[in-house]
């Protein structure tokens, strides 16, 4: 399970440099810098990494780290939010953030010094419950934790209103996680206020706190994965899609090419093997050397081979074989190209759908 929730963190950090490269906005910044804070409070919190950290550092350092990633991690997503929603308003109000972020850290510091060194690297329980520098770095760190998260669910939902329906999806997921986590940290806190102010210690607290800080790290990891996942998903369909489509309309861009030689595109020196690779480049080529061939044959069309295409494929393949047999006669036009194809459709997928049929009448009649 470690080994697993790693390597997703790792994946989805890689996925957010990738991104960041692209595009270095304060946006993608922020939510890198949340991947990357969790991924290295989750690190810290192993036992061997623990003992190696406390080791390098003092006892009780790799709680410290751990509390202080997990707080800045909840402060970058935050910042994420205000970076997409405030426009230019966003750095004073990220300014802002940034104080609440540094008085957390300084408590839990400060809460950390004061307690005694055999038990500053002590988790929270019955034991250690009326330490009160144990007390006091528990209840700082989950009471900044608490402010955040409701503070990025907040903005979940006010964000989820505009956004497409993907990332809607990974909002919703991201939204859950942080309910979780956040119910987590309430009751770590209701744990430590019934024990101090009724000297009980009530178990059950910690046992359902646990669980939902597990599920609210598998929730965040799957709401930030998912639309990348999804986009690459849908980039893999698109492509094959593509990879088809190129090869259904050889036999329409065969027989115009033949017609017009000059309508091939030229490569760029050097291009050719990246060009083999290109899937969407190459399939763009085609559609737009086939409609070139259009144009230059329209003059000899008598037919309006838009209509034909969409309704009778047969009847398009014929008045196009004429046409091309008037061409190569010699017979003369009277050299006015037509708007042949003119598209209109919501996208170029559903522009290209007529040349296809046409494409494959042509292949039909040719086998």
């Amino acid at each position: 399970m470690t080994a697993a929730f790693f390597v997703l963190f790792t994946a989805a950090l890689a996925w957010r440099v990738y991104q960041l490269v692209r595009s270095p906005r304060l946006p993608n910044w922020a939510v890198t810098v949340t991947i990357a804070a969790f991924a290295l409070a989750f690190l810290a919190q192993q036992r061997g990494v623990t003992t190696w950290f406390d080791g390098l550092t003092a006892p009780g350092g790799a709680r410290l780290a751990n509390n202080g990633l997990l707080s800045c991690g909840v402060c970058s997503l935050l910042i994420f939010f205000l970076g997409s929603a405030l426009g230019p308003r966003q750095a004073r109000r990220v300014a802002l953030e940034l104080v609440p972020l540094a008085a957390a850290i300084a408590v839990l510091t400060v809460a950390l010094a004061i307690t005694p060194v055999p038990l500053r690297g002590a988790a929270l329980g019955p034991d250690t419950v009326h330490e009160p520098g144990i007390a006091l770095f528990y209840f700082a760190g989950g009471a900044y934790l608490v402010y955040a998260i409701t503070a990025c669910a907040v903005w979940i939902v006010r964000y989820q209103r505009v956004a497409d329906p993907h990332l809607r999806t990974g909002l919703r997921i991201g939204a859950a996680s942080l309910v979780a986590a956040a119910a987590g940290s309430v009751f770590r806190a209701l744990y430590l206020v019934v024990a101090w102010v009724f000297d009980v210690t009530v178990p059950a607290l910690l046992w359902l706190g646990v669980p939902l800080v597990i599920l609210g790290s598998v929730l965040f990891l799957a709401g930030i994965t998912y639309p990348g996942v999804r986009a690459r998903l849908a980039a893999v369909v698109r492509r094959r899609r593509h990879r088809a489509d190129h090869h259904r309309l050889a036999p329409l861009w065969t027989m115009l090419v033949a017609a017009y030689p000059s309508i091939v595109l030229r490569t760029p020196p050097g291009n050719g093997l990246r060009d083999r690779f290109a899937v969407h480049r190459r399939y763009y080529r085609r559609v737009i050397e086939i409609r070139d061939g259009l144009v230059q044959l329209s003059p000899y069309l008598e037919a309006d081979l838009a209509s034909l295409a969409a309704d009778d494929p047969s009847a398009a393949a014929a008045a196009l074989r004429a046409a091309l047999a008037r061409q190569a006669s010699g017979e003369v036009s009277d050299g006015r190209a037509k708007l042949v194809l003119p598209g209109g459709g919501a996208d170029l997928e559903s522009d290209v759908r007529p040349l296809l049929s046409l494409s494959a009448t042509l292949a039909g009649k040719e086998n």
